[in-house]
């Protein structure tokens, strides 16, 4: 793993653990989980947090934009599942929503030379594995307690996750990663993994990551009118694709068995 990787990591699990911590002691929540729930919750934060640490190391051997798609196949993994145990009945109206978000995003991150890598290709794939779970366990555990208290503890096994790779000394990794970078990157986090977690908390798992399919069309907008990126016309219909299927997504209600 890179010094720049290892920072982002280490800053993210543990500005987030701080932050949450502090805001559950300010509310004067507690930090007890109920005991039914306490395995679920590890397996999610190990899964979750694992699945992060993957993906940026897949990002370090792939072209980015392959690295995102095998990435966020996790949504039709989840739509799968749901699909199959019954939990969901998933017509072909709403199987050709998931699938043409998947397309767009296809259509969206082309345009790059792709370099193709084995290890990262697993790498990025046991990611996806890791997001399909906390989906799908996720929904079932944050309905049972607070958003902000299944964040806390999810970045907390992160934290430990990341901690033993930190033997070399914190100085020298930190030094590696701009500053203003590394504190908008981890504020963007600190928003997006609280929201994902408050979404789970009352949508089904295969509504909520289908939602997700947004994130990096965001990445990519932001990109376009920060950095000045042109996008290509096979880009902007990918955009323009996943968005208008997540719009009409919200007038659709699947039916939950």
């Amino acid at each position: 793993m890179s010094d720049d990787t290892l920072s982002l990591m280490l800053v993210r699990f543990c500005v987030a653990t701080l932050v949450f911590g502090l805001l559950l002691l300010v509310r004067r929540d507690r930090f007890k989980v109920p005991q039914a729930q306490r395995l679920p919750l590890a397996l999610i934060g190990m899964l979750w947090s694992g699945g992060m640490i993957f993906y940026l190391l897949a990002v370090e051997s792939l072209a980015v934009s392959l690295a995102v798609l095998i990435f966020y196949s996790y949504p039709l993994l989840v739509l799968a599942y749901s699909t199959i145990t019954g939990r969901l009945k998933a017509s072909p109206f709403l199987i050709g929503l998931f699938i043409a978000a998947f397309a767009g995003l296809y259509l969206a991150l082309s345009g790059s030379a792709v370099r193709v890598d084995l290890k990262g290709v697993l790498l990025a794939a046991l990611a996806a594995g890791g997001a399909a779970f906390t989906f799908i366990c996720g929904a079932r555990v944050a309905p049972t307690m607070s958003p902000l208290l299944m964040t806390f503890w999810v970045n907390a096994a992160g934290l430990l996750l990341i901690a033993p790779l930190m033997i070399d000394g914190i100085a020298r990794h930190a030094a590696t990663t701009g500053t203003m970078a590394l504190a908008l990157a981890t504020l963007l986090y600190l928003i997006a993994i609280l929201s994902q977690f408050e979404a789970l908390a009352r949508l089904p798992a295969a509504r909520a990551a289908f939602l997700l399919n947004l994130e990096p069309v965001v990445s990519i907008l932001l990109a376009r009118l920060v950095l000045d990126e042109n996008l290509s016309l096979l880009q902007a219909s990918g955009v323009l694709l996943v968005i208008s299927v997540i719009i009409l997504s919200l007038r659709y209600r699947p039916t939950s068995a």
